[in-house]
């Protein structure tokens, strides 16, 4: 889900170009409206229990590697030292030490008096398989000329690859406290490696990253001991899909959407029991479990004669032609739409209230995660007190958002760093949108 495009200027530097975005474009030269479909409320679920000794764990470098040639335009300038490593973090699932791989970098010259302050960048959807984790592949899934231009502006990154998209495991997709926690334990696992990083972080996440970012900083007063969160940036926050069981069930959803609805079903189906991938994809899902698993990393022979490694891509083309009849995904009963919904519910946010402040840009024109989805999630963490500033980019997609939001994202994440007042454009006695029947009391 990755291609690099090469963008100049510092502000615009912070620019990820994905694969995705260019296959969709050419399907779509004219895209439709988007659909009507509103979201609903989300349910809470309670925080797994969490040994002691797991506890204790997270953020523990199991082994590490120097990573000497990261595909960096300006790799001598921008780049001091950077790292490929696996952490100790914990599963939102069941509570469970997990190891979890990712890539950290430090800028070039020396270290401020109190360390680098730290992005932890929560990469967008590249899969559901062993090696689909960014720091697995040559190109980093597209994701180097955001962490040069972070390095540009003298901060460290730590890019995790989430759950089960390294070496080992099932990657949980969308649940959004094991990505919160892998997030989170990035940072750990990188004050651990170096000794020049600071504990002032902030979280940035796109799209499924966006969730990520989001959910950081909803757990972070339960799990960021340790560390000095300073605020959150989520860009096409894939946040609250509930109204993606109606457009299902109707038949209604994007050509975006019905690329990535199967990925949605099986990585969802991994800890959801109830929820059944076949009653939608009928008899295709053990082939869609395999399409959107396929990141073996492959080398080919180069001019020279020497061995390079070739990026594995997610291809979305093939789900495309796969699910073209919108009836391809047509469940088989109301029961599947329910069972659908309740799973949305269920890693929908907000699942608490905020801790710190946080920047949410979306595009008007996104046909993934619909502009009033947003609206919603933003609506209900404004009413539990977050501090949010909201924009929302006129004549912007999904996969042009990264790009398009770039100079607001780079004042934003420099004035917490530098300790301004956070802006905020939540309007005041809003009523909150979440059922909490289910949550009950987490202890650790």
């Amino acid at each position: 889900m990755a291609a690099l495009v090469r963008v100049t200027g510092v502000g615009l530097r912070l620019a990820l170009a994905l694969l995705v975005s260019l296959t969709f474009y050419k399907l779509m030269a004219l895209p439709p409206p988007l659909p009507s479909a509103p979201a609903e409320a989300p349910v809470v679920v309670p925080l797994p229990y969490i040994s002691s000794d797991v506890w204790n764990s997270r953020g523990l470098v199991v082994r590490r590697e120097a990573y000497p040639d990261p595909p960096l335009d300006d790799r001598e300038s921008v780049l001091g030292q950077a790292w490929r490593a696996v952490y100790i973090s914990v599963s939102g699932v069941d509570g469970g030490r997990r190891e979890v791989s990712g890539a950290f970098f430090v800028p070039s010259g020396p270290a401020p008096t109190n360390g680098w302050p730290v992005i932890s960048l929560a990469h967008g959807t590249t899969g559901i398989g062993h090696d689909c984790g960014p720091s697995r592949q040559p190109d980093l899934m597209g994701y180097a000329p955001m962490v040069e231009s972070f390095l540009t502006e003298k901060y460290a990154v730590a890019l995790t690859d989430y759950e089960g998209l390294g070496e080992s495991g099932s990657h949980p997709y969308l649940e959004p406290r094991t990505e919160a926690f892998n997030t989170i334990d990035a940072v750990r696992a990188f004050r651990s490696i170096s000794a020049s990083v600071s504990a002032r972080w902030v979280a940035v996440g796109y799209s499924q990253g966006g969730q990520a970012a989001w959910a950081a900083d909803e757990l972070n007063s339960f799990y960021g001991n340790g560390l000095q969160l300073q605020g959150s940036v989520a860009l096409a926050p894939s946040v609250n899909s509930t109204g993606g069981a109606g457009l299902v069930a109707s038949g209604l959803l994007t050509d975006e959407q019905r690329a990535s609805f199967p990925m949605a079903l099986i990585g969802g189906a991994r800890y959801n029991p109830d929820l059944n991938a076949d009653a939608f994809l009928h008899g295709s899902a053990e082939y869609f479990s395999e399409l959107f698993s396929r990141c073996e990393i492959r080398t080919d022979q180069g001019s020279t004669g020497g061995e390079h490694a070739i990026p594995a891509a997610v291809p979305w083309q093939k789900a495309v032609d796969r699910l073209r009849d919108a009836n391809d995904v047509k469940p088989r009963s109301p029961q599947d739409v329910a069972a659908l919904r309740d799973a949305l519910r269920r890693v929908a946010l907000p699942q608490r209230p905020l801790d710190k402040p946080m920047l949410v840009i979306n595009g008007k024109e996104d046909g993934q995660v619909l502009p009033d989805w947003v609206r919603f999630a933003v609506s209900g963490s404004c009413a539990l007190g977050g501090q949010i500033e909201h924009v929302e980019l006129p004549d912007t997609t999904h996969y042009d958002v990264v790009t398009k939001s770039a100079e607001t994202t780079d004042h934003w994440i420099a004035d917490r760093f530098a300790g301004m007042p956070p802006p905020s454009n939540c309007p005041a006695g809003q009523t909150h949108p979440i059922d909490s029947s289910q949550a009950t009391h987490t202890a650790r």
